[in-house]
């Protein structure tokens, strides 16, 4: 989805008009039709407005522009999590339940192997200086409904990667239909993930 078919789908998703948006940013209605409709694109401090008016992150319009990614609510913390697993940083395993979904009590969060050959965690405890290899450190997601989110997300990434391994090279019509439709719930997942505007703080042990 382009930051215009995002702007639009998040506005139906509250049911307010352009022009209502446009009053609650102070954006010329013009300009908001002009961005839903891809003819022009807005600005940062234009996308600031028009995020906090729809109620999600920031990260969330501005899709992959990681120029602009920032880390200050909820919702932006999601999109961060996202860009890591889908730039393969983060890798997710655990078994999978017949909903496709992974059971929680088998997930497992690590950094990217390729990461421990360059990096290692060093720390101290009781006045010793320690080290720790990435590839032997796991990830908890104190928050459990940002592990939660994570989760359901994952479980739309797993879906689409594996229709698009099974269409191969040349799908057909119908079944790149099929898979563009999935993209699109996929993408329609992620903004609702990347909702909440509550600062991170005060959401660390929920």
């Amino acid at each position: 989805m382009t930051i215009g078919e995002k702007i639009k789908y998040c506005r139906k998703q509250i049911g307010i008009t352009q022009d209502k948006l446009a009053e609650l940013t102070g954006i010329h209605p013009v300009s908001i039709r002009k961005y839903e409709t891809n003819k022009m694109q807005p600005q940062p401090p234009q996308l600031e407005k028009i995020a906090a008016a729809l109620g999600v992150s920031y990260n969330a319009l501005n899709g992959n522009d990681t120029a602009g990614l920032r880390l200050e609510t909820v919702g932006d913390l999601m999109g961060v999590l996202m860009v890591l697993c889908n730039s393969g940083i983060l890798q997710i395993s655990g078994e999978r339940g017949e909903d496709k979904l992974l059971k929680d009590d088998t997930v497992s969060i690590h950094l990217n192997s390729v990461l421990s050959s360059y990096l290692e965690i060093g720390y101290t405890s009781r006045g010793k200086a320690h080290t720790l290899s990435l590839q032997d450190a796991l990830l908890n997601i104190r928050s459990y409904k940002v592990f939660n989110d994570l989760l359901k997300w994952e479980k739309m990434d797993f879906i689409y990667q594996s229709a698009l391994k099974s269409a191969g090279d040349n799908p057909n019509e119908a079944t790149q239909a099929a898979i563009d439709e999935i993209a699109e719930t996929k993408e329609k997942v992620e903004l609702e993930l990347q909702k909440s505007q509550f600062p991170l703080f005060d959401n660390i042990n929920d």
